[in-house]
């Protein structure tokens, strides 16, 4: 249960410093934070604690068909927010994310 409370919290700081970087304007600093790899290192050694080489194998080709969707997402954002919203842009971005994310699984070989 304590390892739990950890990820949680590693989890929090990252949104928090992206959100305190990003509220101060700098855009790309802030997309650099909430991507960089940290959050993948971590998980891959937190999968590999846990499960071993192959659990990890699977989550990074899992994660790997979750790219192309979560381009769409960040796309329909990108064009959509200033002429529909903040709330809008989201909930189309995530419908185009998790509809394409379980397309490409119903797909994959």
């Amino acid at each position: 249960m304590g390892e739990f409370l950890m990820y949680f919290v590693i989890g929090g700081l990252v949104v928090s410093g992206t959100v305190m970087v990003g509220a101060r304007g700098h855009g790309f600093l802030a997309a650099f934070v909430s991507q960089f790899p940290s959050m993948t290192v971590l998980t891959f050694f937190l999968i590999y604690q846990a499960g071993g080489k192959a659990p990890v194998i699977s989550y990074a080709k899992g994660f790997l068909y979750t790219i192309p969707p979560w381009l769409m997402y960040v796309l329909a954002v990108v064009m959509l927010c200033n002429r529909i919203g903040i709330w809008w842009s989201l909930a189309i971005g995530v419908t185009l994310y998790v509809g394409l994310s379980f397309l490409f699984l119903y797909l994959k070989p």
